[in-house]
């Protein structure tokens, strides 16, 4: 194994992988090109795959009394996908900053529904994580379509990253079979996806070994799973998209299910059954960590690191008189419980949507990896449960108002005890500040002050650029599927002051965060043709720049001062269409990425660094803490040179050649003219194909009306068909994609 090798696999689980391994490209070649390694990277030489397990308990104690009871289930979308996100695009740039190229895949949930032009398949994704396991050598697959490892069967999710990299490949799986033909996933399926509808029997090969499994209508399979159909409806004999679309406008979303093809499934090997425990299959394992101290060491480790506010350890006996709290119901086998906590920022803030999505991040990674600490260990451990966490807290001690809660159940037996963080008291000074915001990930820092950001907003307003007049934006209140059902949202077209985030701001730190050159690279142009990528960095950067954030402010409350953080520090950004909702476009940082004189306003409206030019997001934290202004950027302005092809490259022409110069802090500025409402036609309502829905198979080219007005884009995204692929629909900037502005580092 050579030396990048082995720091790939050592970072991997530096991050949290439970299983690394890694593909040559020449294990794909049975794969469709437009789901291959090479058809999404042309140069890609190697598939690195990471794992990460789903502790037993969440999957042995789910889905009972029905399979729409997922309870713990749950981790895999609270807590598993962005923690497998944020390896993928970590490793990334761990390849990327040692000058390979490297495009991560997103864990789950960006999909084209239908085929693809010569691409016919339905629910496909990026690059198929199960498929790419097996290639990497982690198992192999079973009768149900999953990947089965020898470790733990079915009980992991995966994430791929493809690179450039020659790397050194893990040997195929060569032990004893991983699938017995046991045939519980058939009998269990509630749609019987494996024996209705099922066109085939594939014969997949990969590395040299052929995999015979059904298969199988995805519609049928993801009647309740993705689509949230109720499973007590009678489902047709045939089901396919207007099935779907039929149903769930008829009866709505139910809710979703545990997937009964991994629930009772598990490797022979390793598999033994305890009907007082659960019908589905248990996985044997053994205790690793028998000493108590050693464990809740690693526990209070983890709190630390999650900067948990509070946390406490109860036995069930504590629990023995309390008829509103059941232990055992959560966990048959209970012996210790284990409360957490996490404080909202000091005094009254704004609530921002960001702090309050940061703060459930942090609860949810930290309850899970509490639990698969100790299920790693050989214990039972179970979280994100219907238990009533404020009560469970309130009973060992620890509740406070305003923070947020959360359980975790297990047989280990744990020492009883109540502890705080205990809070950092640290030298702020700016340089000091500076270096902590880029040793937990920041590229970038910056600060301003209040008056500058005054000065500045003032200078435009004067112009006009900021109209105190009524705004309108059209929200979708439809369902997640199908049609758009639109209504016209009037909001205020006024500016923000930093005291409307914080009483009293002094400062504004700004941190930047580069994403890899390849997921906008590869956008739109490669044999794949596809935005997946691209589309989950631009989700995935913002998630990371908020768990910065918290940090900064967490140390910032430490020493006394208050603080929050946004995306829009004015209050009048736009959005562009994204399969995680509605993300703040790019133009949301311009203003306070420039007066951190981290970058200039491009001729399209996005920040540009010398760094990484357009390939990069922000984070403004505001806070009472008085910090200097940092220099306004000074150096070359590509924009002054170049061919302008952003404007040439925007299908609504909302781009244009005139800009408005001011002069700021002895600076000679030029601010971009551009069309907000044409802009948004395209990136926010998604009616120009070109711009991404083409990409995800759905036709729609609307030309912009003369008259803009919001009841054209009524009309517009009323009569579309967007089918299920309304939810994941993602847009790439074209003016960004073709903008040369790529920074020093730029590929």
């Amino acid at each position: 194994m050579d030396n990048l090798t082995k720091k790939v696999i050592e970072r991997a689980r530096e991050l949290g992988a439970d299983l690394v391994g890694i593909a040559p490209v020449e294990r794909f070649k049975g794969a469709p090109l437009r789901m291959s390694p090479n058809g999404l990277l042309p140069e890609a030489k190697s598939v690195i795959v990471v794992a990460i397990h789903h502790p037993d308990a969440t999957i042995e104690l789910s889905g009972e009394p029905t399979p729409h009871d997922i309870d713990s289930y749950a981790v895999q979308s609270t807590a598993m996908n962005p923690m497998l996100d944020d390896i993928s695009f970590l490793l990334a740039r761990f390849l990327e900053d040692r000058g390979y190229k490297a495009l991560p895949i997103a864990a789950s949930n960006i999909w084209r529904y239908r085929g693809y032009k010569d691409l016919e398949v339905n629910f496909a994704p990026d690059l198929a994580h199960r498929y790419a396991a097996v290639a990497a050598g982690l198992g192999e697959i079973g009768w149900n379509g999953l990947c089965l490892t020898p470790e733990f069967g079915p009980r992991q999710r995966f994430v791929s990253i493809i690179t450039n990299a020659e790397l050194s490949p893990s040997p195929m799986y060569e032990g004893e079979p991983l699938c017995d033909k046991c045939m519980e996933c058939v009998k269990n399926c509630p749609t019987d996806a494996f024996r209705k509808e099922v066109k085939k029997i594939n014969e997949i090969e990969i590395g040299g070994k052929v995999y015979k499994f059904p298969d199988t209508n995805k519609w049928r399979c993801a009647w309740a799973e993705n689509f949230g159909l109720s499973l007590a409806y009678k489902i047709p004999e045939k089901v396919d998209e207007e099935v779907i679309l039929e149903y769930l406008a008829k009866y709505g979303r139910h809710i979703g299910e545990i997937g009964s093809c991994l629930r009772f499934c598990m490797v022979p090997q390793k598999r033994y059954y305890d009907i007082s425990y659960s019908r589905a299959p248990r996985r044997r394992k053994e205790i690793l960590i028998k000493q108590e101290k050693k464990l809740l060491d690693k526990i209070k480790e983890i709190c630390e690191g999650e900067l948990v506010d509070i946390v406490a350890i109860g036995i069930k006996e504590d629990f023995v008189n309390d008829l509103s709290i059941r232990p055992e119901y959560y966990l048959p086998d209970v012996n210790s419980i284990i409360s957490i906590g996490i404080k909202v920022p000091k005094e009254k803030l704004i609530e921002t949507q960001e702090i309050k999505n940061t703060i459930l991040r942090r609860i949810n990674y930290t309850q899970f990896k509490i639990a698969h600490l100790l299920d790693m260990s050989g214990y039972s451990a179970i979280c994100n449960t219907v238990a009533p966490d404020n009560l469970i807290a309130h009973r060992l001690g620890i509740y406070e108002p305003e923070t947020f809660f959360s359980t975790i159940f297990t047989s280990a037996s744990l020492p009883s005890i109540k502890e705080r963080r205990v809070e950092r008291k640290e030298n702020l000074e700016p340089e000091i500040l500076k270096r902590f915001c880029r040793e937990i990930g920041a590229d970038l820092v910056g600060f301003f002050n209040k008056d500058r950001y005054e000065r500045f907003c003032k200078l435009l307003t004067d112009l006009r650029l900021f109209q105190n007049e009524s705004k309108e934006e059209v929200i979708d209140i439809g369902k997640i599927y199908g049609p758009y059902v639109p209504m016209i949202k009037k909001t205020e077209d006024s500016i923000k002051r930093l005291d409307d985030w914080v009483p009293k701001a002094n400062s504004v730190i700004v941190l930047g965060l580069h994403f890899p050159n390849a997921s906008l690279d590869t956008a739109k142009v490669t044999p794949a043709e596809t935005v997946g990528p691209y589309a989950f960095v631009q989700y995935e950067t913002l998630n990371l720049l908020s768990d910065m954030a918290y940090k900064v402010v967490k140390r910032l409350n430490d020493n006394g001062y208050r603080a929050t953080f946004t995306f829009d520090i004015t209050g009048l950004a736009s959005k562009i269409k994204n399969s995680r909702g509605m993300l703040p476009d790019m133009r949301a940082h311009s203003i306070y990425a420039f007066l951190s004189g981290l970058s200039y306003i491009g001729l399209h409206g996005y920040p540009i660094t010398t760094e990484y030019g357009v390939r990069q997001r922000f984070i403004a934290i505001i806070s009472d803490l008085s910090l200097p202004n940092d220099p306004i950027y000074s150096g070359e302005i590509l924009c002054e040179n170049c061919s302008k092809p952003c404007i040439s490259a925007c299908p609504t022409s909302a781009i244009s050649y005139n800009t408005i110069p001011i002069d700021f802090e002895g600076n000679k500025i030029k601010i971009p003219k551009f069309d907000s409402f044409a802009c948004d036609w395209a990136k926010r309502y998604c009616l120009v194909g070109e711009e991404g829905p083409y990409y995800w198979n759905v036709d729609v080219n609307i030309p912009v009306p003369k008259e803009k007005r919001i009841e054209d884009v009524v009309d517009s995204v009323s009569k579309t068909h967007w089918g299920v692929q309304k939810l994941h629909i993602n847009i790439v900037e074209e003016c960004l994609r073709k903008c040369i502005a790529n920074g020093k580092f730029g590929t």
